[in-house]
Order: structure tokens, then sequence, then C-alpha cells
């Protein structure tokens, strides 16, 4: 008797003098057997057991042969078991029948032990190196599934850190004007907003969230005594006050960061105007970068609803869109009434935030 191997076999027969003889001749070449005295139960078997090989008898009551080789080959966790039909069939069409549903070899009745060994033994060899291959792609998979979460952490973890990069800079003027932490953090919230309903595509949405920030970075060129006046400005004083714009460009300019293009777009042209009135370029309608038209809508609503140094209140909703109403000529029509579609949303964000603790734009 050989050594027992651990290999477990299924044997399916419902003739149980055969199922007695196989069970016998195999197991003195050391396999473990188990058994199953029809089709239904070899399919049960097949699940429950987990055979390394399965060697099955064509004529069984209720499911025979051939379509237990179908079943068991349609099943994930079964397809990769080698079959063995053992049949009296000795036709050609029964033969090409179980081979085409998934048999892996054919032995006809009565068995003979020796051709029954070589055939069990090179059905496991290649078990062996299916198994192996089935292992190392699960191997893989998992490794992939690992680097994949690794690089997304890695990729938040970047994300995060830009953002707090990108806000920072920002803030550079927050010392100058108190109202600017949360107004830059809506801009940016707003505009992803409007941007999305606009139907842009999730990677340019996101490049005006990162840009939009950095729209009046270029303030940090402005005198005090301009930025902070609690009066109106002078003729004089705005056309220094417009220069935030090219100030902010300046600063910007020459990244390989589309992002950071982005910004410079926004900050050059956030103050254009879609009938060609507004600054530094006097720029008309789709000379108008989107990104600017975008970040221009919403920064005269939040900037109309927020405290100024020139003014204790801000105006409410209602007032502001009043204002816009009056003003419309100078937005992208199509932005515009995207802007309109989200008004019920900006005002709710706005009456949520303008106050306590600082929004979070991650």
């Amino acid at each position: 008797m050989e050594e027992r191997n651990f290999t477990k076999i299924l044997i399916a027969d419902d003739d149980r003098l055969f199922l007695r003889i196989i069970t016998d001749m195999l197991e003195n070449m050391g396999y473990i057997c188990v058994t199953a005295e029809d089709g239904l139960s070899a399919l049960e078997m097949a699940g429950k057991e987990k055979p390394d090989i399965i060697l099955l008898d064509v004529v069984m009551p209720g499911l025979d042969g051939f379509e237990v080789v179908r079943r068991l080959k349609e099943n994930l966790e079964t397809t990769h078991i080698p079959i063995i039909l053992v049949t009296i069939l000795s036709d050609r069409n029964s033969r090409i029948k179980g081979l085409s549903a998934g048999a892996d070899e054919l032995l006809s009745k009565p068995v003979d032990e020796v051709e029954l060994g070589v055939r069990i033994k090179n059905l496991l060899k290649v078990k062996k190196y299916e198994d192996y291959l089935i292992k190392h792609g699960r191997f893989l998979e998992s490794m992939v599934r690992d680097k994949t979460i690794e690089l997304k952490e890695a990729y938040d973890k970047t994300r995060n850190a830009y953002i707090d990069t990108i806000y920072k800079l920002s803030l550079a003027i927050e010392y100058r004007d108190r109202e600017t932490g949360n107004h830059i953090k809506r801009i940016s919230i707003f505009s992803r907003i409007l941007a999305r309903q606009l139907g842009l595509s999730e990677k340019k949405v996101e490049e005006i969230f990162f840009a939009s920030p950095m729209h009046d970075i270029g303030k940090i060129g402005i005198p005090d005594a301009i930025l902070l006046k609690p009066a109106g400005l002078t003729e004089e004083e705005f056309q220094i006050m417009k220069t935030h714009t090219t100030i902010g460009a300046k600063i910007l300019q020459g990244s390989d960061s589309e992002i950071v293009r982005t910004a410079e777009a926004i900050a050059l042209t956030h103050h254009e105007n879609w009938d060609g009135s507004g600054y530094p370029q006097g720029l008309v309608a789709e000379e108008i970068p989107l990104a600017g038209r975008i970040v221009h809508i919403v920064d005269v609503y939040d900037a109309a609803r927020s405290k100024r140094p020139y003014r204790k209140e801000g105006h409410t909703h209602e007032e502001t869109m009043e204002i816009i109403q009056d003003i419309k000529r100078v937005f992208d029509p199509r932005v515009f009434d995207a802007f309109l579609e989200c008004e019920d949303v900006f005002r709710r964000l706005y009456d949520e935030n303008e106050s306590g603790e600082p929004l979070s734009i991650v």
C-alpha cells in the first residue's frame, strides 16, 4: 500500500458494488475517498468536500453524469476540479458529449486499475499546476488590492496636503482682511457645485475646486489703506484695487500644474464681464475662461452676503439675488441659469457657514 497522501477523490456511481471496488482500489493507492450514489448527491458532495478529483458515472438516477459535469464546470468553486467520466457507453457520440460537457478524461467500464492510477496521477499534476496559478493569481490580486489602497491613501494624503497648502497660501491675506477665511472656502465649495451643475467632467470640477480659493491671492499686493478702507474707494484707489487680478496671475504664472494654471486664469479673469465691461482686459463672452466665469458669479454672491470694511452687515439672500438679477448682463447666460438652479443650495450653505467653526473643504 502506498503512503497516504491526503489527496481526496469523490466517486459517484449508483452501482454500490462498483463503488466499493473503486473505493478499495483507490484507497490501496493511498487516496482518501468520499462517495455519492446519484448526480444530485455528487453535486452536493463536490461543494462540501472540495475533492481533488471526481470520478463520475454517466448513467445515474436523477441527474446523469453529463449534466453533473456541466454544472460542476459552471460553478466557480468547482470548475477547476478534474473530472473522469466512467461509463459503459462506448459510442463516439457519448464520448464527444462527455468531453463537450467539460470532462477531463473518459474511462470505460470495467476500469483498468493501472490505467486509472496513471490517469489520476496525470490529472493531479495538471491540477497542482492550476492550483498554483490560482493561488498565485489570488496573491497578485491581493498585492494589487493592497497597492491600490496604499496609492489611494497616498493620493488622499497628497490631495489633502495640496488643499491645505492652497488654503494657507490663500489665507496669507486673511491677516489683512478678517472676512477672507470662510469666504475663500465658500467660494471653493460654491464653484464646485456650479461646475457640476454645468455638467463639467469631474476632473475639471476638481481643478476649479482646488484653484478657486486662490482667486484673490493678488490682494496681498494691495495697500492696507485701500484694502481695509471703511468707505467707498476713489477712482484712483479703485484702479489700484483692480490690479489684484494681474498681481495674482503673476504670482501663479509659469506652473506645470493644471490646477495652478486654472488658478492663474481665475485670478486674472474673475472680474471680467460677459458684455466686455469688466477688468483687467475687457474680455467679452467666450474670451473669458469658463473657470473665471464660474468664480465671477459665486464671488459676487458671497461678497454681497459678507461683511466688508465699508459695510457692517452683508445683504440677505433675497437682496443679493435682486442685485445679481439687476446685473445679469455681466454673467455668462448659461452660468447664470445654472446658478439660479443652485441658489437654494448656496443660501443654505452660506447660512450654515457664515460664522462659527471654520469650513472644511477637504
